[in-house]
């Protein structure tokens, strides 16, 4: 539990270090933006998200190339993880918010190192929360 609250302070620090008001104004949009996709979509089929997904980057100037891709390395990724048919969908979902993160992070100037401690922060404290403690 220690190396837990260790990893969470870390990224915490990080964070403060790093971002100014804006970014974690920035951050937080983000995860509501993320939360509320999963609670219109808590069951989502494939094609929706994939729809969502493209919509996402096409908005955001990514080439058809890229967007093709991506979908193809998030149902690679899921596969690898044994993941069933049915859940897949969602974790592509969480793919995209991960990425959303990672790359916000990543053009505020953070190291990658730096942000596998903020997201391993992330997670922890989700799963936290969840248990309620």
């Amino acid at each position: 539990m220690t190396q837990q609250s260790d990893v969470k302070d870390q990224a915490k620090d990080i964070l403060e270090e790093t971002l100014d008001r804006e970014a974690v104004i920035v951050l937080a949009r983000i995860s509501e933006e993320m939360q509320l996709l999963f609670l219109a979509h808590p069951d989502p089929e494939a094609d929706k998200v994939k729809v969502i997904v493209t919509g996402f980057f096409l908005e955001n100037g990514k080439s058809e190339q890229f967007i093709e891709e991506w979908i193809k390395t998030s149902e690679e990724y899921s596969h690898t993880r044994g993941l069933s048919q049915q859940d897949q969908p969602k974790a592509m979902l969480s793919d995209l918010g991960v990425f959303r993160f990672m790359s916000f992070l990543k053009d505020k100037g953070l190291t990658d190192e730096q942000i596998t401690i903020v997201l391993t922060g992330a997670v922890q404290q989700a799963a936290s929360d969840q248990q309620g403690g």
